[in-house]
């Protein structure tokens, strides 16, 4: 995978998160922050970090932002800012803006002033957890796919275990894709269909939102 360059403006939860987890992946990631503090605790888990108010496009405009591969707008929590701060970014030139929105109202705000993704945290882990604990069987995770469609990862139904991908017939007789198949530490992705799935298998299904809640049932 290729290093991305990343700049993350706004170090509270979710952009220090984000920030973290680019670092991680290996992509040059650059935090900016007005609160000195948050700046401190990056410095030595980012690849740098600056302290400054991205409010201020003069200054914004030091970081050569058309550099950057995606920025990311992480003050969700103060929409005056984050409406300032990706205008500068769209004046200055950013390729790919995401911002964090608390609500569907600042989600469409943002779309028109040229943010490209819209992140919902409260939003999307409130809808994961609550398909979570709801589902009849042993999910461990859920994602919304746009369409109506969904992917779910969960272990093995008991009935499936020992059997097939052919004999299973998972399109035909539920409707939906199996994507992948975790066996301990080895990863099967996109399975044939003489796969043999086994009692500890985790499986990562694709489907209609529709067929996946029978499929539960």
């Amino acid at each position: 995978m290729a290093s991305l360059n990343i700049l993350v403006i706004g170090l509270g939860y979710f952009g220090e998160s984000i920030a973290r987890e680019f670092a991680e992946l290996g992509h040059e990631t650059l935090g900016v922050d007005k609160d000195p503090d948050a700046v401190q605790r990056n410095i030595t888990v980012l690849t740098d970090t600056i302290e400054m108010d991205a409010t201020n496009l003069d200054a914004l405009r030091t970081l050569n932002i058309p550099s950057y591969d995606i920025a990311v707008v992480g003050r969700g929590s103060n929409l005056e800012e984050s409406v300032l701060i990706t205008l500068n970014l769209k004046e200055l030139g950013a390729r790919h803006i995401v911002c964090k929105a608390q609500n569907e109202s600042q989600k469409l705000i943002l779309e028109r002033i040229g943010a490209k993704h819209i992140v919902e945290p409260e939003r999307d882990m409130g809808k994961r957890v609550a398909h979570i604990l709801s589902a009849a069987t042993n999910m461990i995770d859920y994602m919304d796919v746009p369409g109506d469609f969904a992917i779910e990862e969960m272990e093995v139904p008991r009935g499936w275990a020992g059997k097939n991908l052919s004999e299973l017939q998972l399109p035909n007789r539920y409707g939906i894709q199996l994507l992948l198949v975790k066996s301990g530490e080895k990863f099967t992705a996109a399975p044939q269909p003489n796969f043999i799935l086994q009692p500890n298998d985790i499986i990562v299904v694709f489907g209609h939102k529709l067929k996946l809640a029978q499929f539960k049932r």
